[in-house]
């Protein structure tokens, strides 16, 4: 790095794929945002240089794999966004939670490797370490397992300015393993949610979430019809339910629900046959979305009174749904006839 860039603010190697992590940082002693994703598929580790980037508010290490972050890092007082795939931060335990300038901290891995001498003590350590980031914005913690919902919630429930969170549990060949999240209190600026593993039941805290804009549940489980407690969500606009998020065989979207909902996923839920929509429902729907829902043979009873749906999209839906809504002798069509865009692919 030549000693003529020291006024560079912004670096992006723009999928360059480095063999290598340069060590010449002290000649970039402005630089503000550094993107090195992805990373050579044998760079695992950044060097300590990194922590000569006094002004460094942006870090994308994204599409590395199991990144691993040296100690200096924390010497970056000012990073406010640091971006990676699977992070672990366990050889920084006791040192990140003085990185208070941190707004975006995504995606960190909690779920050690069989290498490391991490024991489970040490997990809820770093856990109820991240509470001390009380300025984050955006949060997403991959490799959650249960018994660590307690710790979590607690320090979740510090972060006043959350507005994006993603938790994702740990997984093995056979799945998912349960996301334990008993109680998080009112997060008055939370945004979007995504939960990504098995849930006991659905949790009662999100209802709670009034500022709820974007919901996302994959591979929850569920045996009970989760509509029921997001219905009455004032700000809810976009919902996406799936892949196996939801074991029913049914889902009923009642008169006056959902009042403000704009778009709707349905993905993969094996055994759903049956949807009903009450007229006073999804009123101000304009995207609906159904993909490989191999169960559901005819669109839901009620499509008609979406009098706002713009887009419906089929993707990878069974033969008997495309011939039902078939513009030629489809006994379901005049139900659709509404919608200005229907697109169908497999």
């Amino acid at each position: 790095i030549s000693k003529k860039c020291r006024l560079l603010k912004v670096l992006d190697f723009e999928d360059g794929r480095l063999p290598f992590v340069p060590e010449n940082w002290e000649n970039l002693v402005h630089l503000k945002s550094l993107s090195l994703r992805p990373l050579g598929m044998e760079t695992k580790s950044l060097t300590k240089f990194i922590g000569k980037l006094h002004n460094l508010e942006t870090l994308d290490v994204r599409h590395a794999t199991s990144m691993e972050l040296p100690k200096e890092i924390c010497k970056l007082t000012r990073l406010r966004h640091l971006l990676g795939d699977h992070m672990r931060l366990f050889q920084l335990k006791n040192s990140f939670g003085d990185m208070t300038s941190l707004q975006t901290l995504h995606q960190v891995n909690v779920d050690p490797d069989e290498e490391e001498l991490i024991n489970d003590d040490d997990v809820v350590e770093l856990i109820r370490e991240l509470g001390k980031l009380k300025n984050l914005r955006s949060l997403g913690l991959t490799g959650v397992k249960e018994g660590l919902g307690s710790a979590l919630c607690s320090s979740i429930n510090q972060m006043q300015n959350l507005e994006k969170l993603h938790i994702r549990s740990a997984s093995n060949f056979y799945g998912f393993y349960m996301i334990d999240l008993p109680v998080i209190s009112s997060l008055p600026m939370l945004r979007k949610l995504k939960l990504e593993g098995k849930l006991n039941k659905f949790p009662e805290w999100i209802p709670q979430l009034q500022n709820l804009v974007k919901l996302t549940l994959i591979c929850s489980h569920l045996t009970e019809d989760p509509l029921k407690s997001l219905q009455n969500m004032p700000h809810l606009l976009f919902l996406r339910i799936g892949p196996l998020a939801y074991g029913g065989e049914s889902l009923y979207f009642k008169d006056g629900g959902f009042m403000q909902l704009k778009e709707l996923y349905l993905r993969y839920l094996s055994n759903l046959s049956s949807i009903i929509i009450d007229k006073g429902s999804l009123n101000s729907l304009e995207t609906l979305h159904f993909e490989g829902i191999g169960a559901l043979k005819t669109v839901p009873c009620g499509i008609q009174h979406l009098e706002n749906l713009l887009v419906l999209h089929i993707l990878d839906m069974p033969s008997e749904f495309e011939q039902c809504i078939a513009p030629e002798g489809g006994p379901e069509h005049s139900s659709i006839q509404h919608v200005p865009l229907v697109r169908i692919a497999t």
